[in-house]
């Protein structure tokens, strides 16, 4: 198997797992467990908090909420130590939140999925797709010098994805972009391999 397909199989696995699986916290780390990524939990880094005064048309679709709700949106890159994982962008009610759910919302770093664990949260894929692969959206070319753009990671997969609570409550729709960092081992399997068939053959 060649390096490119030996990545494309991993997109294809990783995106299946998270189709399945209840939240991406928890399938990033036991994708990074199994594959021997970094050490420690989940975590995340927000780049940036709001309330929408305007809530776009699909995210009104999505969540539709009561007139009288409120829909915050959090923008994060997902790290499992200094590795950087995915960017999420994560549009939510807090109303159907507890004020401690919420409260760690605005005020930490928590992943999502960890702070809206207590829910039973389960996730229905609105849309799953595989990205050529190109630097990281989430940063403004124009704001970044030459080798910063070159060092960003870049996209594989994209999921659109509505996140519901036990009882089947919409809690957010999130827009995740995962980066090459998850699948780049598979090229350097695939050359080591090549390399000690070589060396049998010339052994």
């Amino acid at each position: 198997m060649t390096a490119r397909s030996a990545t494309d199989a991993l997109i294809q696995d990783l995106s299946t797992r998270l189709i399945a699986g209840a939240t991406a916290t928890e399938t990033l780390l036991a994708w990074c467990d199994e594959h021997g990524l970094s050490q420690g939990p989940i975590s995340v880094e927000c780049r940036q908090r709001q309330v929408l005064s305007a809530v776009p048309d699909d995210v009104r679709a999505a969540l539709a909420p009561a007139a009288d709700d409120t829909v915050h949106f959090r923008q994060v890159r997902i790290m499992r130590g200094p590795l950087s994982l995915a960017r999420a962008e994560n549009w939510f009610v807090p109303q159907r939140l507890t004020a401690h759910m919420t409260e760690a919302l605005l005020t930490t770093d928590v992943p999502f999925g960890t702070v809206v664990a207590p829910l039973r949260p389960s996730r229905r894929t609105l849309t799953a797709c595989v990205r050529p692969l190109t630097a990281d959206p989430s940063e403004d070319p124009p704001l970044l010098g030459a080798s910063a753009r070159q060092s960003q990671p870049a996209v594989i997969l994209e999921h659109k994805t509505v996140l519901l609570s036990g009882t089947g409550t919409a809690l957010a729709l999130v827009t995740e972009r995962f980066f090459s960092n998850l699948v780049s081992f598979a090229a350097s399997k695939s050359s080591l391999s090549r390399d000690l068939d070589g060396r049998s053959r010339t052994g």
